[in-house]
């Protein structure tokens, strides 16, 4: 599973990987009934501690976006629709936030990142 975990930015190691993972179940790149790493697995993939990230599944839990399957694992809930334009904002807004502390951590000015993100854009239209 593909996470990016960046200690060096300021944000909470537990925080980055419950932001990336919620984005991730809401928006629909993890399918409903998906079963995660487990966080023992995750952890050893991350090279972070277990208990940071058996925390980070019980904060997703809490939010109902995964559940525990008692012997199997754990795994995402049924997908909630995100509906409106504020709601999609929100969850986008602490990627952007993260992204601009970094860019400002490497002194990258706001033409390169925006430069950066049209070409992601570009990488990612759907053919």
């Amino acid at each position: 599973m593909f996470l990016y975990i960046n200690p060096n930015n300021g944000v909470p190691i537990y925080r980055q990987m419950f932001q990336q993972l919620r984005e991730r179940i809401v928006s629909g790149q993890l399918a409903s009934d998906e079963k995660l790493p487990s966080a023992r697995d995750l952890s050893e993939e991350l090279k972070v501690n277990f208990l940071t990230v058996a925390k980070v599944y019980q904060f997703l839990e809490r939010e109902g976006l995964v559940e525990f399957r008692r012997g199997l694992g754990t795994f995402v809930s049924a997908r909630q629709e995100i509906r409106s334009r504020t709601e999609k904002r929100k969850l986008v807004g602490p990627a952007v936030e993260q992204l601009v502390a970094e860019a400002q951590h490497l002194q990258l000015d706001e033409a390169e990142i925006q430069q950066m993100i049209r070409e992601q854009f570009k990488k990612r239209q759907k053919p």
